[in-house]
Parts: C-alpha cells; structure tokens; sequence
C-alpha cells in the first residue's frame, strides 16, 4: 500500500518536469510560466518541499514559494514528512546542588539549585573559596 502512495506523490513531480520540459521545448518567445504549469509546479512543492522541486524543475524558489503563497499552499501536504525533535529524557538524572551557609549567630541559609544553577553555583563556591585561601 505505502509503494502504491509513494509512486504517486513520485509521479506528481515526474508529470510536472514533462510538462515544463515540452512547455520549454515548443514555447516561441520568451513569457511568464502558464498558470497550469505553476499549479502542478505547487502540488509538487506540498509534497516534495520547495527547494527539492524548484531544482528538479529547473524554477526559481523565491518565485515558486511566491506563487505557494497566491495559491494558499503554504502547507505541505497532510500526509508528507513531518520531523518533531523531542528530547531524550533517559539522558540521566538532573544534576542539584544544596548550599548551605551558617554565621557566627547560628542563623542558617539553604538553598536548593537544580539544572544549570548548578554549574554557576559551583563556579562561585570556587571563587569564595579560593579567594579565603
């Protein structure tokens, strides 16, 4: 069933570069691009992605993403490639740090650092450190 999809999205691109190449062969004077032409240069965009088909068909991308836009196609279709970037949560566990601080008094401060304060935490005691040494 998936191969029988992928011929046809494949040949929406395929009908297209005809098209354009017998359109570039018997044209007489030089003119803008049919409007059917850049119908079926958009259809082929939904699918395949702007630069893919402006290259195999020899468009300029700015203009095809132009006429992407005039025709409402700025999506690609519902059923192409979609990438989502979700992140690992088995990297490990989140680094912390616990502070804690006491004066000659005895009053107490604690704090509780997750994630990233713990690098610059970890920085600072080394500053304070260092600079009591």
């Amino acid at each position: 069933m998936e191969t029988k999809r992928t011929v046809a999205r494949d040949g929406v691109l395929a009908r297209a570069k005809q098209q354009f190449d017998r359109w570039r062969r018997t044209r007489r004077r030089q003119g803008p691009i049919p409007a059917e032409l850049w119908h079926m240069a958009v259809e082929a965009a939904t699918i395949h992605g702007v630069h893919a088909t402006s290259r195999r068909l020899r468009l300029n991308s700015t203009q095809l993403k132009q006429q992407m836009q005039s025709l409402g196609k700025t999506e690609a279709a519902q059923d192409g490639p979609r990438f989502v970037e979700l992140p690992w949560l088995g990297a490990g566990p989140v680094p912390e740090c616990i502070l804690e601080a006491e004066d000659q008094v005895g009053r107490k401060l604690r704090i509780h650092l997750k994630a990233a304060a713990t690098t610059q935490a970890a920085l600072l005691g080394r500053m304070l450190w260092s600079a009591y040494r």
